[in-house]
This record gives C-alpha cells, structure tokens and sequence, in this order.
C-alpha cells in the first residue's frame, strides 16, 4: 500500500536542504576589525571587574601593611634611641640595658656599665653585664669585646677553668672580629708558655703572627718574649 509523502515543514524564508546556522554568537568581521582599543578595554573591564578589584583591593591592603609596619618600626627605634639618651643624661644606663637584653642599644649599655665595674673592681655586677652585652650584641662587631670581658670578668671571680675556656671560644670563632680573637690568643699564648705547653704556645703566636689587624698584639708578644727569653 502506497501511503502518501508527508510534506516536511520548513521556514519559508529559507531555502531547502540548508542547515541552520545559530548566528546569535557570531560577530561581523568587518564590525570586530571596527572595535577600538577603549571599547576592547571596556568589554575587558565589564567581563573581569571582579577579578580585578579583588586584585587591586589584595594589593592595597598589602602596601597599606607595609608602610604600616615600617612606620612603627621607624617609631619604635627613635623611641628606644630617646630612651637610650635619657638613661645616658639620668645615669640609667643599668636599668636601661636590663630593660632591653635583645636590643643593641641595651647590649651597648650594658658594655657601658661592665667596663664601668671591671675599672671599680666589682666584678660580679661586671660578669653578669658583660653576659648581657654578649648575649644583646651577639651578631654585633662588638660580640667578641662583650665575651672578652666576659672571660676576664670570671677570671677575676676565681672561675679560671671557665675563663680559659671562654677565651678558648673567642680565638677559634672565626665569626668574631679578628683583634678580639687576637687578643684572646695572646692572653692564651702567655698561660700556655707559663704552663709549659709550648705546642699550645707556637700555635696561638702563629695566629697572632697572621692577623693583619693584630699589630698591637703582634707588638706585645714580642716585648714578652724579649723580656721571657
């Protein structure tokens, strides 16, 4: 049985036997080539102005802590060097370095006032400023004077097997500066010569003869040997 074709319905306004093409996301060429670079921006901006906002507010935020945190840094040095100068006016400089063990003005004061008792003899109060300069200014050029006066200060308080070994300490750090090195050395040459060590000897009056900032100790060690020999 032959049934008859159905006729398939189509949009009149279009011709047979062509697919349909979605053109609602297509853009003229000639019009796209006709775009300027402030509309481009402006599209740009309309399709990311979140993203960039967050970006610039991230960014704001960021420089706002940096400056924030610097200027408190700034604040919080020329207060500690107002307070520095008025200990130094008032003759609080004690107070003043136990107040500020981890600063290098307090290690500074506290320099100050262990050179002050080891010149008055009091060498228990020089002992414990001494450990407080050494410790306050240990990535400091003067760490090498603080325990230097650190060993001497034990030393005069009868403690001469710590003493020895603190100045033991100080020749071989070769992070210290090279004349508190060299100072230590000299002061170990001589113990080592009046024991009778005299390989302990050589070995610290060559570390002395090598220095060349050591001339001062180089000059002492060699108006010992003259006045030894």
């Amino acid at each position: 049985m032959n049934r008859p074709s159905k006729n398939k319905r189509h949009n009149p306004t279009l011709p047979e036997n062509v697919d349909v093409v979605d053109e609602r996301n297509l853009v003229d060429v000639e019009d796209s080539e006709e775009i300027s670079i402030e509309d481009r921006i402006s599209i740009y901006w309309m399709e990311n102005k979140s993203f960039i906002s967050g970006c610039i507010f991230a960014l704001a935020l960021l420089i706002i802590a940096f400056n924030g945190m610097r200027m408190y840094k700034n604040h919080a040095v020329a207060k500690l060097q107002a307070a520095y100068s008025e200990a130094i006016n008032s003759e609080t400089l004690a107070d003043f370095a136990q107040a500020n063990p981890n600063k290098d003005l307090g290690g500074l004061a506290a320099l100050t006032v262990a050179d002050q008792a080891y010149n008055a003899e009091e060498f228990e109060k020089a002992l414990n400023f001494y450990s407080i300069a050494a410790g306050a200014l240990s990535d400091n050029i003067l760490a090498g004077r603080a325990l230097l006066g650190q060993a001497f200060a034990n030393y005069y308080n009868g403690n001469t097997s710590d003493a020895l070994a603190q100045l033991t300490d100080v020749a071989n750090d070769s992070s210290l500066a090279e004349v508190a090195r060299a100072e230590a050395a000299y002061h170990l040459a001589i113990e080592a010569d009046a024991a009778g060590r005299s390989e302990d000897y050589d070995r610290y009056v060559a570390q002395i003869q090598a220095s060349t900032l050591a001339t001062q100790w180089q000059q002492r060690l060699s108006i010992y040997e003259q006045q030894a020999r």
